[in-house]
Order: structure tokens, then sequence, then C-alpha cells
């Protein structure tokens, strides 16, 4: 029974609505489907002539990669507007959409121009049917020679009379004057294959449709197929389940298998939490995905290659076909096969000459799509000595045997008994065995990760032996999926540098899912300056050559438009930089605004290509990190500057020694969150961790807000010396120069590599950094530590190298350091610090850069004292609170002495130590508590009252360095602390016993009355609230501001209460302006000294105006 087009923009409106909150209560779109589709289940869906191939190319138009119709924006809109008979100004009125800053679509204009004048209703207009639709969309497709065979081979057998591409394009303007004004919005984004701003899951459409389908499309990656097996369970009337229709199923030859999941792998940790038990760690290449069907059955068209978009490729891909019959020996009589198999490889393109495996970008000129080469007008010849190659590494089926249940190892071993290698020709991928229960698998597979870098490899493949598809419900989570391991995906490994943003362009369609009212830009285009030493000396008109297109985010954008706000001028009027846009950039498109004063984005990438018809290196996916402020494009990299850092990436042969190799596993054994160095078999440092730190996410943005902090492994002896020395090396080789593009962190986890810092050979290679250059050219022999991107460190000589201590440990301290006895554990009413305490040991943790440092051991409580006290003051919240523990000025040598340690589990002695404590540890401020390091005098930071997001309240560096460096001794992690907060207290509180209640009762009293002016103070003026959170975390920013939002903060009045909302790197910009004004005060009298106060007072101010620091990283208002 046909099925109305209508029912389904009834369910597509309902979820945009939905998704806008037009009507007040957001809902999950699983609820919707769920209910939409059990509406129409009985009536439709379980009928026997029902087309279900027909509404999930419907529902799902993005899926039918088959389907090629060649109908952008503006050939629908002049096919609209001739259908509909408009005049010149209700034309102009359809184009609005490509307007910048109009704030619609095609298909909303297209809605709007229906609803001035809906198209006449009558007996004769029957309703149009999603079938109707489907079959004329099939038939222009099957015009169209960029679609797949089967469908271009279908159209003789098509329902429909019109032979023409023309007249099938009229039909479809015919659709349009008998839908309503909804449903014709709706046909538009059907047709450009874009149901945005809805964005429907797959999966999630499969389950509401079908319990079973999902399973099907595993199998079976095709609708039509799909359609028929569940047409035949209606017909039959059987029910199969889940577990029953996985042995049911099997593959068939012909019909593309579903891939299974690709999961990103952040850290080497991260890899080993998903994996479990043995996996195999195989060479990742960068190929094209193949999935080859061969059926002895068709002689020699047997066979069929399916691409990675589930496209047949078999014609484009030809010259594999040679490779494929070699290594499968295929028409010879030693042919292990009997009917067929189906098998999964990586097309590359294989050098004879260099006897190695070329570049990816090689692939485009081996490869026509369609019939067609594209973008290979720069591209060299071929020669004849490059040539196709096939790496396998997985079978699905051999002659009617599915192995999609069969673990990997096993499927691994058929897969040697098939093929034949060939040198040069086909081959099995590289791989190793790791088992993720031993204790050295974190080192073995650092090893291989390490080593692969280093020979220029793309990453790691990780498979756990795990069946192909595992279709049981309760399967085990990261189950049947493969690991991606690249240089990239781990920290900041693939930071490349600065780019001038010299245009952008606007897209109707992406700007609806950013919904930013008169928004003009949707993708930037970044560039170098060709002319860099000319424009700085000379000041010459900059010439850029623009080697990428980028997008931005939500938060992204957002502040670009509301923060950077460029000045622009349309194109054709550009004057002040000249361009170079080489046709392969964007695919032609062309910037609608240029701007004279280019801003700054730092990017970063996965790697670097020659992307079709532009015959330079530029980055390949680039990816935007940071939107800079406060640099020109002065200060980005040089064209010459990128294409010398992509040879060193791609070019230069591995290094025969073994120091980069050494390198790259010190830093990857950095680059793991949380963990220490010492992940050795023989310790047990990584039991010892805290829960808060173990539990810490592995994503790219928490370990590069933590970058800042350096780990120490307590399983090395750490003396003072080699830790200054250590501090000092790691400062020099800030002014130093790094090399290669895409290298790791400087590592302080290696010994030997601390010793070496110091060397004076290594002192006396470094170079000067030139301005702009992240990673300036260098001699390719240095190590790769040496080729660092030096991140932000604490510079406050107050920080402190905190080393773990177990219960039973000795806490002596190495001979080469200065004799000091352990302190006592501070600890706070806060669970963070309660979660810190519990644990048999502190995570390690760098705090800074500085000459001097401390060594702090600190011990857990004894069971029966507990001590709240800070070394200034203490906030006491009636709910769970936070107490940062302020860093004192004076030296270490000012701490008690405590000879006998066994006194300390008393809780007199533990009273005692404290009420013995010097009163000069305690730096009492003029607004009472911890005074700034800095501005002592003038910084309000400490008057502010912050709650920080989850993501960063477990930073160090921001909880330890950043605020209490301001004197910001408290802090809240949840709204609901903020309607119960009260005055500041010191709280000292011991178990009475053995007479000490009187002595606890005196420290307290006495406590309390050296803070009387204090609490006097902070009730005259109450704190203001400000929530800091991390924006490049964007859903934990979003729901961490719902709950503020549920919090129903209110003020004194009763009424309700708006608090700003900053990004944390808010306080690294103030923590820089205030130590250089701290630096530079010093000298200036009279009018000249009030100025710069004044100037100086607008930048650090919260409400400073426009050239306040606070302004850059506005997030909102919660």
């Amino acid at each position: 029974m046909p099925f109305p087009f209508s029912y389904v923009c009834d369910l597509l409106q309902r979820l945009e609505d939905n998704q806008r909150g037009a009507r007040g209560v957001l809902r999950g779109n699983a609820d919707l489907l769920r209910e939409w589709f059990g509406a129409h289940c009985s009536q439709f869906l379980c009928r026997d002539d029902h087309d279900d191939a027909a509404l999930l190319s419907t529902l799902l138009p993005e899926k039918r990669t088959d389907r090629i119709y060649l109908i952008r924006e503006k050939k629908l809109q002049a096919t609209v507007g001739r259908a509909l008979g408009l005049g010149v100004s209700r034309i102009m009125e359809l184009g609005r959409w490509s307007r910048p800053g109009s704030g619609v679509d095609l298909a909303e204009c297209v809605e709007g121009v229906l609803k001035e004048t809906p198209n006449p209703i009558s007996p004769a207009n029957q309703a149009v049917t999603v079938e109707e639709i489907d079959g004329l969309l099939h038939s222009i497709a099957s015009a169209c020679r960029f679609s797949s065979p089967a469908v271009r081979s279908s159209a003789a057998a098509s329902s429909f009379i019109e032979t023409r591409l023309t007249d099938r394009e009229l039909a479809l303007g015919n659709l349009y004057t008998r839908l309503s004004s909804r449903d014709a919005k709706w046909l538009t984004r059907l047709i450009l294959k874009n149901f945005e701003p809805v964005v429907l899951d797959p999966q999630m459409v499969y389950h509401a449709y079908n319990p079973v389908l999902p399973v099907i499309l595993k199998v079976q990656d095709d609708f039509v197929v799909a359609g028929r097996i569940l047409a035949s369970q209606r017909r039959d009337r059987t029910v199969v389940g889940r577990p029953n229709l996985a042995e049911y199923m099997k593959p068939t030859l012909g019909v593309k298998v579903g891939r299974q999941p690709w999961i990103k792998g952040r850290s080497i940790k991260h890899c080993l939490d998903m994996g479990h038990g043995r996996m195999s760690v195989e060479e990742k290449l960068d190929g094209e995905y193949c999935q080859i069907h061969i059926d002895l059955s068709k002689d020699r068209d047997c066979i069929q290659i399916f691409s990675k978009s589930g496209k047949d490729s078999t014609r484009d891909r030809a010259g594999l076909h040679g490779s494929i019959r070699e290594s499968l020996q295929l028409g010879q009589p030693s042919c292990p096969l009997k009917k067929g198999c189906i098998l999964e490889g990586e097309l590359v393109v294989y050098s004879n000459k260099d006897e190695k495996i070329l570049d990816f970008y090689k692939i485009r000129k081996h490869l026509s799509r369609s019939g067609t080469f594209i973008g290979t007008d720069q591209d060299s010849q071929t020669h004849h000595w490059e040539h196709l190659m096939i790496v396998y590494y997985d079978v699905l089926m051999i002659d009617d045997e599915s192995l999609l249940a069969v673990k990997h190892s096993e499927r691994f071993q058929r897969l040697k008994q098939l093929v034949t290698v060939v040198e040069g020709r086909s081959e099995l991928v590289k791989r190793q065995a790791i088992d993720c229960d031993r204790p050295s698998a974190r080192s073995d597979l650092r090893h291989a990760f390490a080593k692969c870098i280093t020979s220029r490899g793309e990453g790691l493949v990780l498979k756990s032996d795990d069946p192909y598809f595992d279709f049981d419900s309760a399967r085990r989570p990261y189950s049947c999926c493969a690991i991606k391991l690249k240089k990239e995906y781990v920290s900041h490994f693939g930071d490349i540098g600065d780019f001038a943003v010299v245009g952008a362009r606007f897209d109707a369609a992406k700007s609806r899912f950013y919904s930013i009212p008169n928004l003009k830009w949707t993708h930037f285009f970044v560039g170098c300056l060709e002319n860099k030493d000319e424009v700085v000396r000379f000041r010459r008109k900059p010439r850029f050559v623009v080697t990428n297109v980028v997008e931005l985010n939500i938060s992204q954008l957002e502040t670009f438009v509301t923060f950077v706000n460029p000045i622009y001028v349309p194109a054709e009027e550009n004057d002040a930089i000249s361009l170079r846009i080489e046709p392969g950039i964007d695919d032609g498109k062309r910037p609608s605004f240029i701007f004279p004063v280019p801003p700054v984005f730092d990017l970063r990438c996965f790697s670097f290509d020659k992307a079709g018809n532009t015959g330079f290196w530029s980055p390949r996916f680039p990816m935007v990190n940071k939107i800079h402020c406060d640099r020109t494009y002065h200060d980005t990299l040089s064209f010459a500057e990128l294409q010398d850092m992509a040879v060193k990436e791609k070019e230069l042969p591995p290094p025969e020694d073994s120091q980069e190799l050494l390198g790259w596993i010190a830093a990857l054994e950095n680059a793991d969150p949380k963990s220490a160095a010492g992940h050795i078999a023989s310790q047990s440092t990584a039991s010892q961790l805290s829960e808060r730190t173990m539990s810490t996410p592995a994503t790219p943005s928490t370990i590069r807000s933590e970058c800042g902090q350096s780990q120490v492994s307590p399983s090395l002896p750490i003396s003072r010396g080699n830790v200054i020395s250590h501090i000092r090396s790691h400062s020099a080789i800030v002014q130093g120069t790094f090399g290669g593009p895409l290298t790791p962190p400087r590592s302080s986890l290696i010994r030997p590599s601390i010793t070496q810092a110091n060397s004076p050979e290594r002192a006396t290679n470094r170079t000067t950094v030139t301005r702009g250059l992240k990673r300036p050219i260098e001699s390719p022999t240095k190590t790769a530590p040496d080729r660092c991107k030096i991140r932000r460190c604490s510079n406050d000589p107050a920080m402190s190298v905190v080393v773990p201590l177990s219960q039973g440990e000795d806490t002596s301290p190495d001979s080469s350091s200065s004799q000091r006895e352990p302190l006592l554990d501070v600890s706070v009413s806060s669970s963070r610090r309660n979660t810190v305490a519990s644990s048999s040991a502190v995570p390690p943790r760098l705090c800074g850069s500085s000459s001097m440092y401390q060594l702090e051991h600190v011990r857990a409580p004894p069971p029966k004292a507990t001590l709240h006290r800070a070394h200034t003051a203490s906030i006491s919240f009636s709910g769970v609170s936070t107490t940062l523990p302020s860093r004192p000025e004076t030296s270490h040598h000012n701490y008690p002495h405590v000879k006998d340690r066994s006194r300390l589990d008393h809780p007199s002695s533990t009273a005692a130590a404290v009420a013995k404590l010097p009163s000069n540890n305690t730096v009492q401020g003029g607004r009472g508590g911890q005074r700034c390091r800095y501005l002592p005098e003038t910084c309000t930071l400490s008057s502010y009252f912050f709650l920080l997001s989850p993501c960063i309240a477990d930073y160090p560096w921001v909880t330890e360095d950043l605020l209490s460096c301001h004197g910001v001794t408290s802090y809240a992690r949840h709204p609901k602390e903020w309607s119960s907060t009260t005055t500041t207290t010191t709280t000292i509180t011991t178990t009475a016993n053995d007479g000490n209640e009187e002595m606890a009762l005196q420290t307290a009293i006495s406590t309390e009355n050296n803070n009387i002016d204090t609490r006097r103070k902070q009730k005259q003026k109450r704190k203001r609230k400000v929530v800091l959170v991390d924006s490049r975390r964007k859903e934990a920013t979003a729901a961490f501001l719902k709950s503020t939002h549920a919090a129903q903060l209110k003020r004194r009045n009763g009424e309700r209460e708006y608090v700003p909302v900053f990004d944390w790197r808010v306080l690294e910009a103030l923590r820089e302006e205030e130590e250089r004004c701290g630096k530079t005060s010093t000298g200036i009298s009279g009018e000249r000294e009030r100025e710069k106060e004044r100037e100086r007072a607008g930048r650090l101010a919260m409400g400073g105006g426009a050239k306040s620091l606070w302004k850059k990283f506005w997030v909102g208002l919660a």
C-alpha cells in the first residue's frame, strides 16, 4: 500500500520543532521515532505490499550513495521556479537563501513562496506518496554516469516513460505543484540529501523500524535486499529473533557486507582499556578500502569491488584486478576457491623503483571516478614502475561458509591459507599479537606505536580476538570493534601552527546547523604568506597561498563572530591582499568575502597531503584548535615553512639510530592521561593511583588542558639536583628550536633525557625560534624530544613536585637532596580531597618550571584524627566544597621537623604539630585570605566566587596553580553550593581523645579571633559568582550549564540570578598579564603611572570594556 509523503513530513517537522524547543519541552528523537513508527505500523508497515526500501531511502537519503542526481541548490531553484510559474519578484524571494545573513536555506524559501500563494487543492490532485518520489529520484539517478552500475542498469526496467533527463526533471518540478508548503520544504531537503537541522541517527531509525533490521543491514548493507528479507518474513509470517537471525543469515556475493565499528584511540591507556585479551596490532595503511567479492560462477567477470561508501567501484579499480587474480590464483588449477569468497583489504600504489608503498595522493592518477580522472591536472603522469597493490587484512566468507562469527585469529589463519603473496602486487598486513592481560602490554604497545611513527607509518589498528560481528544484545562494550591509533589522535601531536584566515564563504544549509542570527560566514579560507620577509621588513602587499578551507564548531564560530568579527570586503572589491587559490581548493568554490586584515587560526591535522589540482603540500583534514585574538598574520607560518615541514614529515627517511624511537616512547608514556612514568611490570604504581586520576577521560581537550603539568614517576629515584637540572633544561628548551612537524612533546619522565639535556653538545645545537613558526627548520638528526612543541608550564617558584607515598614506604629523601621530614597531610572538606586522601597514594604531579622546587611527601591522615586546615584559610559550605591549599611563600625550612614519625599517628601529636605551625606561613591579605602573588594590591580575582565544571575541577593546573597564585583558595563544584555559602572560616577538627578537647577548642578560638576582621570585610560586599568551563568540550559544557539552570539561583531579593560563563583559559591570560604588569610597573611615576594603571585595570577587570581580557574568553550567561 502506498505510503503518503505527508506522514514522513509530519515526523520530520516534529523533530525540527523539538530540536528548536518550539513546544517548550525537549524530547529524545528515539521517543518520537518509536511513536511515529508505532502509529503507522498496523496500517502501512506490516502490510505485505509495503515498500521498505522506499521508506528507508526517504528517511535516510544520505545512505543512498549509489544514487547521484547532480542537482544542487541553483539548479533546483530554477526547476521549482519554472514549475510554479513564478514572476521576477517571487524568484528573487526564492533566491534569498544565497544571501549571507539571511538565515534561511532553499527549502525554507520554497516554503515561504508557497505560503504566500498555496497550490490549489482539487480532487484530481492525488496525494504524493513515498513510492512515487523514490521512483522518480531513482529514474533521475539512473541517467547520471556517476551513479552505481546497478542503478544505471535499472533505467530500462523503470516504470517511468520519460526517456530524457529534462523530462524527468520536469516531472520532479510538477511534484511541487501538488504539495503543501511544509511538504515542499522537506522534499527540497530530500533531493539535496540534507535534512539539517534535523539529523537522524541511522541505528536509531533501524531499531525503531524493526528490531532485526540492524542485524540484516550488518550482514547485507543494502536497503533493497534488506527490504526483500523483511517482506519475506511478513509474507511467511515468520518472526526471527536477533540470535536466530544471525545463524539464519550469511553474506551474499554481490551484496556489500557492513563494516565493523571503528573507534579512535586517544592514548595507549585508552586503547588497552577498550581492548581485552589477545589483540592483533596491525599496520594501518594510507590507502582506499576495498571489499572484494569473488564469484567463480561469473567466469572472467568474477571480481566485484565495493568502496567504503558502498558504491560498486569494480570498473574504476580495474587496475587492481590483475593483482587480485595473481594472489588468489584465479583461473588456475591451484586456485583454493570452489565457489567464491569475500575479502577485505587496502588499495595502495607501489613503486618498483623505490620498492615501497607511495603516498595517498598518488592513487588518484591510477583510479578514475566513474570513468573520469579527478584532480590530476597538476600531477605527474603515471610511470611504468608504479602500479596498484592490494594488502589483505580479513576474510568474511569462503565457499558459502560465513566467517562472521569466527574469531579474528582464526579468520587470519584462513586468510593466510587463501592468499598467495606476490611482491609488489599483493601481501598480508603486517601484524603482531599483544596480550592485554599481561603487565607488559602497555610497554609493548607503546614500543610498537613508536616504531610505527619513526618508520613514517600512518598508525596502527588494534583488533581483539572477537568475531567480526556479535549479534548478542548483551555483548561486552567495544567488542567486535577496530581501534585506530594515530599519533595525531594522541594529545597535541597533530598541532602544526598558525594560519591566516584570508576569506570566507556562506553556505545556506550549513548556516541552519549553527542557528546564529545574521550569520555571514560558514567556511573559512586559510593560507600562508608567500612573501613573509618582504611584508615584515618592507611592508609590501601581502601575497597569500590558500591551502585549505576549514569549518568551526558552534562555540568557535560564536567566539569568532562575537569577539573577532574582522573587517571584510566583497571579493571583487579586494585590493588589500593578493590571493593565490588553486582550482582544487574547496572543489572550485571561491570566497564571498575577503578579510583585509586576516585573523589567525591555530590548526592541527592528521598529516600532509597534496590535494587534487593544487601541486603543493597542505594539511590533511585540518581542524581549528584555537582562535587567536592577540596575534597578527605576521606571526603565522610562511608558505615555504609549511612546505619544508611537510617534506620533513613525509619524505625524509627514518633515522638509523634509536634516539628518535626512544624520544617517541617517552613522549607516548607522558601522553597517557594521569599515568606515572613507571608503568613497568615490576611496579605497582598504576594500582596506587587515586580513583579520580584513573577515571580521567582520555580526550584531547583534557590532555591539552593539562599539558602544563609534567608527571614524575614515584618509582624513579628523584633527587633535588636532578629535578633542578631538568627544570633548567626544560626552561632552556623553550628558547630552542623544534624540527620536523607533528612531533611529540618533551618528556620529563626519562632520566637519561634529563641528563642529556644538560650536555654542552645539545646546548650548542640550539638556534633561535623564527617568529610565528611553531616548528622551525632544523637538522633531522635531532631526536624527537628536541623537536617538540613546548607548552605553557607554570613559572611560579612556589610550585612543587608532589611524590606519592604508600603506607609502608620509607619516606627518607634521596641523599642528594636536603634532609627534611614529610609534611602532615593537609586535607579539606571536599569530595576531591577526600578521594585523594582515601587512596594509598597521591598521583605524581610536576606543577611548574622554576629554578627551585620543593619535594613534598604527602601522607594519608591517621584514621582517628582528621585535620581540616589550609595553609591560609578555608571556606566552609553546608554541602560539598573544595578548598585549595595555598602555596607558602616562605622557605620550606620554616616548617617544623617532626623527628619521631610514629607519633604522627597519634591524635594528640597531630593536633600539637598543627598548633606549632608558625604564623608567618599564612599570608594575610588586605581582603582577608591569601593575596595575589603578582599584583597583591590591585588583583580582584580573589573577590570572585568560582564554579568549576567537572571537566576542569580535577585539573591541578587550574585549581592548584592558576587559582591559588591569584589568592583564590576555594571554589565550588556544583551550583547548589552557591546557595549554601557561608562566610570564611577556618576549622580544626580532632577526635576528642586523651584530654585534647581543651587544646582543640583553644586552637579553634584563637584562629576564629584572628579572622573576625576578615569575615566583617567579606560580609560588606558579596562575592561575584563566575562559572569556568572548558568550551572545547561542547557536550560536557552544555550538560553542566543545564545543571546550573536547574539549580534556580536567585538573588537576595528573590529575582533570578544570571552568572557569567568564561573559558578557564582566561586564568592563563590574566596570570600572564599580571606577571608582566608586576615586572614593568616599577620606575613609572606621575601622570604616566596613573594612565598605565587605568589601562591595566581595564584589561584585567571583567567589565573593562573592549580591551578586557575577559571578553576574549566569554562563553555566555548561566
